[in-house]
């Protein structure tokens, strides 16, 4: 066709109707208001389409035509120029929105969203007031450009003079992004990575606990040691499944389903009273399989005493190996929890409460816990077969 000049394009917009300027480019002109530039396509779905350009004479003819061919390309693309278009206003739109959506706004949404959950009415202002040591400067700052280096500068400022205040303040940031992730304002949450960072330089004591760089060794010990079989298959199944003393010399049978994998250990003998379940991993459902002939008839403990299987196994037997070692003060059984920790946190690319979850503790903060709605089953299943895939990497091959 005969591409039309400027000055045919202004005697065309005089003219109602629908005029052909240039491949897939029209001028549309209507009994009233101005003219409009279309660009006429069929999608890649098979549908014609129409899309406005802009109004002539403001968009003019050559501007007109370098958009045309602009468009074009993007159908030998195979794209819908429509809803290229509508992408980028839309992602226009949404960085708008996450340039003014700040932690302080976010947090108080959270709060709003919360608080009919709470029995105290006076706990809403106390929950943003404790924010605000954070400062403005970080309150009002968007949040997607928060980095968790600033979150931890502060929290750390905050927590060497009051150390409880800095957790509360930790949690209540880390579940304002994790509602803010949930809503689609922001794609990571920089405030997991503090609970490790901050548990450093906590006061409590903490149970004695072997480097995690020793657990391969430290259970190669236990199998080639002189420990009763029912103590050393129990000792070496806490450690792969990172269950607490009791919850081992109580176990029974019946908690076992080796169909589905999964240990249930039942609320009353729980620390946190309610229900854990634990992934059986190969190695541990060897275990099992092997305790089977130390049942007997009529009992359900799984590691019997080594003296009477009508008892559980004694909550000592475990500390009377270390001691006998020469370990004692070095490490403990509850300790080996706490390996497991250190070796998850600094080893493996997972979230925090996927890590408590394992170790089934329960979140303190009320703001948090509303929002662990999941025993995250699958993604522990994941973290326990890495554990014990390392557990195990000290013990030679045959």
């Amino acid at each position: 066709m005969q591409r039309i000049t400027a000055s045919q394009a202004e005697k065309l917009a005089k003219t109602v109707g629908r005029h052909r300027a240039d491949d897939n480019l029209y001028l549309h002109v209507r009994n009233t208001g101005k003219p409009t530039w279309l660009f006429r396509y069929v999608a890649p779905d098979g549908k014609r389409r129409d899309m406005s350009l802009g109004q002539f004479p403001a968009l003019s003819l050559a501007n007109a035509r370098a958009e045309t061919m602009e468009w074009r390309e993007a159908l030998q693309r195979g794209e819908d120029p429509l809803a290229v278009r509508k992408a980028a206003k839309d992602a226009v739109r949404r960085e708008a929105i996450a340039s003014s959506y700040t932690l302080r706004i976010a947090a108080q949404e959270l709060c709003d969203h919360l608080r009919p959950s709470w029995k105290n009415a006076k706990h809403a202002q106390q929950w943003m007031n404790s924010l605000s040591h954070l400062g403005a400067g970080l309150l009002d700052k968007p949040l997607v450009e928060i980095e968790t280096s600033e979150l931890l500068a502060k929290l750390e400022a905050i927590h060497a003079n009051v150390p409880e205040t800095a957790k509360r303040i930790r949690q209540r940031i880390e579940a304002t992004f994790d509602r803010a992730m949930l809503l689609g304002h922001v794609r990571h949450n920089p405030a997991t990575p503090l609970k490790r960072a901050l548990r450093k330089s906590k006061r409590k004591k903490h149970f004695a606990a072997l480097p995690w760089q020793e657990i391969p060794a430290f259970i190669t010990r236990i199998r080639q040691s002189n420990m009763e079989r029912s103590s050393r298959l129990a000792f070496e199944y806490m450690i792969l499944s990172v269950a607490r003393t009791n919850e081992i010399i109580n176990a029974t049978w019946s908690q076992i389903d080796l169909t589905r994998n999964r240990w249930s250990v039942p609320a009353p003998a729980m620390k946190m009273d309610e229900d854990h379940h634990v992934p059986i991993q190969p190695r541990m459902r060897e275990i099992l399989l092997e305790a089977q002939s130390l049942k007997l008839a009529g009992h359900d403990w799984i590691f019997p005493s080594p003296a009477s299987q009508t008892r559980q196994l004694s909550n000592n037997v475990f500390l009377a190996a270390i001691k006998r070692w020469g370990m004692k003060g070095n490490v403990t059984g509850h300790g080996m929890r706490s390996s497991f920790s250190d070796w998850a946190y600094e080893t493996q690319p997972i979230r925090g409460d996927v890590i408590e979850a394992v170790l089934a503790h329960k979140e303190d903060d009320a703001s948090k816990a509303a929002y662990a709605r999941t025993d995250y089953w699958d993604l522990r299943v994941q973290l326990s077969a890495a554990w014990e895939v390392f557990a195990l990497s000290g013990i030679a091959k045959t």
